[in-house]
């Protein structure tokens, strides 16, 4: 959904009646984690949105967020039973799902805010962003981070030149455990479709290609083995105010790591820590000290807003104007391309200790 104008032009009477009358009418399908935690909660803070159902397989999750939120709000087993009472949905499935359950709503004329990835596949990818343009809707993709204020901020100073010639970038996240969901989706590659690249690097990714443009894939390592990466290092060259810029992203699901986004220039260094969202951190080159850099707008000790209700609210004026979302499909495009050529190139990541221990328990095999 490139351009704006097929959008417009491609609407009908009834979705333009809907998309200028009051709130819009959405739905979430999806009652998951990230559904209970941040989607729900920032629908039914928002006066922009009116929330006509809820959609799960499970009957138990239907009625507990039931219960817990919007007990007058219908639930539904089946997704399509909502095609007839939803201007929009959020889609927050399994990522297998995204492809074929999103293109049944974007085709109808029914918009999507897609949790992320988009998918990790390409072909998936256009497959949905086909479906929005033929149906006149808008494809959003859930990139929460893109909306906080200190990735807008790094890249305006990035544009603006405040680093001077850019060196390198490196980005690292790393947690012991976090894997639990409340369907377990994300313990399978016939669900998930990837491991600690897909569900936690999928967000830095997309910041990547907001931030510096233009990205290849170098060289990628997991240790995968066959089943999902729990560890991945990967290695890109950005195309930067028409220079070089090597980067490289070290992810892990087994073990803390330092958590930021470094970036390196002729004047100094930039760090956002995991979480900073409202600043950045600069540490001029040739000097001991350490600042603190806030956008103008934003002053020190400013509470966190709801970033996934501004997601959903960009969401809505998309909708609302026939406009571009802040993260369109086509962004998402791009970074389930980029996650795809990375899984195809991938090399086994070395791991001494584990192969030592496979020696040794094939040592102790009686012989055959």
């Amino acid at each position: 959904m490139s351009d704006t104008n097929s959008i417009s032009s491609t609407l009908t009477a009834e979705q333009e009646t809907a998309a200028a009358r009051g709130p819009l009418r959405i739905a979430i399908v999806g009652c998951g984690s990230i559904t209970e935690g941040a989607h729900l909660p920032a629908i039914l803070a928002s006066p922009e949105v009116l929330l006509v159902g809820l959609g799960d397989t499970s009957e138990s999750r239907l009625r507990s967020l039931k219960e817990e939120f919007c007990p007058d709000v219908p639930g539904f087993r089946d997704y399509k039973e909502l095609f007839d009472k939803v201007d929009a949905v959020v889609l927050a499935l399994p990522n297998f799902l995204h492809a074929p359950v999103g293109t049944e709503f974007l085709k109808r004329g029914i918009s999507v805010l897609c949790e992320k990835p988009l998918s990790v596949r390409r072909e998936e990818s256009v497959q949905l962003c086909a479906a929005a343009k033929s149906g006149g809707s808008v494809l959003a993709v859930g990139f929460v981070t893109r909306f906080f204020p200190s990735t807008l901020l790094t890249h305006h100073l990035l544009e603006t030149g405040f680093l001077g010639n850019l060196q390198s970038f490196d980005y690292e996240f790393g947690t012991a455990g976090g894997w639990e969901t409340a369907s377990g989706y994300n313990l399978s590659r016939e669900t998930s479709a990837g491991g600690v690249l897909a569900i936690s690097g999928s967000h830095f990714l997309d910041r990547m290609l907001f931030l510096f443009g233009d990205v290849d894939v170098v060289r990628f390592l997991d240790d995968s083995r066959g089943g999902l990466e729990a560890n991945c290092k990967a290695e890109f060259l950005a195309t930067f105010d028409g220079r070089r810029l090597p980067g490289t992203i070290t992810l892990s699901k087994t073990h803390r790591l330092s958590n930021r986004l470094r970036i390196v220039g002729e004047k100094g260094v930039i760090t956002v820590a995991e979480g900073q969202s409202l600043s950045v951190t600069f540490f001029p080159s040739g000097s001991d000290l350490r600042e603190e850099i806030f956008p103008a707008s934003i002053i020190p000790g400013t509470p966190e807003q709801d970033y996934f209700r501004l997601q959903l609210e960009d969401f809505v004026r998309a909708i609302k104007e026939c406009s571009e979302p802040h993260v369109s499909g086509e962004q998402g495009l791009k970074s389930a391309a980029l996650m795809e050529e990375c899984y195809a190139r991938a090399e086994r990541l070395d791991e001494p200790w584990c192969d030592a221990t496979m020696q040794y328990f094939r040592r102790a095999l009686p012989p055959q």
